[in-house]
Parts: C-alpha cells; structure tokens; sequence
C-alpha cells in the first residue's frame, strides 16, 4: 500500500491596496486584478494622503499606485515610510521622474496599458523584493547605464550599492510589529496571540521578514532591524 503524499500548505495571496484618484480607475483596477487568483484586493483609496490610516487596517503587502498624469509631484519619503512596496502605474514615465521613484522606495513602474497578468506579476515580484519595469522604461534605463564609460564602472556600481544599503527594507507594517516582538524574544503563540492572529500567520510573517531582510535565524533579523532602523531598542 503506497504512501499518501502529503498536502503542500495553500500558498498565501498577495494583498494588494489600490490607490487611484477616480472611482473609475480604481474599479478598472479592481476589475483587472479579479480573475488574478494569486492576489487578493483589501481596499481601494483615492488619495495618497489617506494611504497610512487606510492600511494599517488592511495590513496590504503591496500598493497599486496610479500616478496620473496632471498629478502633482509624488512625496515618495512618506510613501516608503509606510513599510510597503509599491507598483507605480503611469501612462508616461521619463528616466529622471522613474529614478526618483525607485529612490523613493517604488519596486515596480509599469507603463501604458497593462494586462492583469503583467500586474498580478509585478505585484507578485514587488512584495518578494525584486524590481520590476515595463519594457519601454527598461530600454531607458539600459540607455543610461551605457552613457557611463567603463571606466566609470566601478565606481557608478559602488555608488549604487551604497544608495541601497541606506534605504530601508520593503516590510509592511505587520511585519514590523513582527519583527519588533520578535526582539522582545516573544514565541509565535504569544505573537499570535498579542495579535490576534494565527500562529500559522505568525509563521508566515516571519518567513517574509527573514526573506526580506536577508537573515538566517530569528537572532540576525532583529540584529539586521535595529541596524536599519526598522525596530527600536
């Protein structure tokens, strides 16, 4: 008699926040990103400004943010000092606007129209950390690494690395509060339970931190949160 295999556990779906100026977009958005099963939209705002109460109660691990085009200029500090990666959607994009909404904290920029599979992807690589541009951007981007000479290389790449090692990791603010018990040597059930949350979930959040910050061991990722800023002593 052959043994049964065990069931793999449901992988958890990306929650995505929405932030669009109209009612219209931002029910064209919902509406994309609806037969997108690996995603899972828990709420809509219609002003940046609005963003930090509204997830606090949502708890989203990425922000679908639509920039339009006669918006005033983007205050990214305070979008990533919200703790969560952001998707940028425009229907025009330069590469000075684009860096500095990479140097703000935004993880993907996708440009024109979009299907919901490419923004499912992006929302998808976002909340894992990766960077993502549409294709158009890209060719930009590439254009103005090839203005540098090679010469220049090494010295344009450690300029690079030191700007990345100054910006905080994309956590969301659940995870924060994870990590923040975590330092305090709280177990999963009595993170769970401060929460209220399952000690599965507890788990999860802290699989995603670990993820995020690079760490090995509960010990070097509050070690990493307090060198960083996340967490306070």
């Amino acid at each position: 008699m052959s043994k049964s295999k065990r069931r793999q556990p449901a992988e958890q779906p990306v929650r995505v926040f929405i932030c669009a100026a109209s009612l219209f977009s931002r029910a064209g958005l919902e509406r994309l990103l609806e037969p997108q099963g690996s995603l899972q939209v828990v709420g809509t705002v219609a002003n940046p400004t609005r963003l930090r109460p509204a997830i606090v109660e949502s708890d989203p691990d990425v922000i679908v943010l639509q920039v339009e085009a006669q918006s005033q200029e983007m205050r990214w500090r305070e979008l990533i000092d919200l703790g969560v990666p952001i998707v940028m959607l425009a229907e025009s994009v330069d590469l000075v606007r684009a860096a500095a909404a990479v140097a703000g904290g935004v993880q993907a920029i996708l440009v024109g129209d979009i299907t919901g599979a490419e923004l499912a992807t992006a929302a998808a690589s976002a909340a894992s950390g990766l960077l993502t541009l549409s294709s158009d951007l890209a060719g930009l981007v590439r254009q103005g690494l090839l203005a540098h000479p090679p010469e220049d290389a090494d010295s344009y790449a450690g300029d690079l690395a030191h700007v990345a090692d100054d910006l905080p990791e994309h956590l969301t603010l659940r995870e924060r509060e994870v990590l923040e018990m975590m330092r305090e040597g709280l177990s999963n059930k009595e993170i769970a339970a401060q929460l209220n949350i399952s000690a599965h979930t507890v788990k999860f959040h802290i699989s995603s931190i670990l993820g995020k910050l690079g760490a090995s061991s509960r010990t070097e990722a509050t070690t990493i949160g307090l060198r960083r800023g996340l967490i306070t002593i």
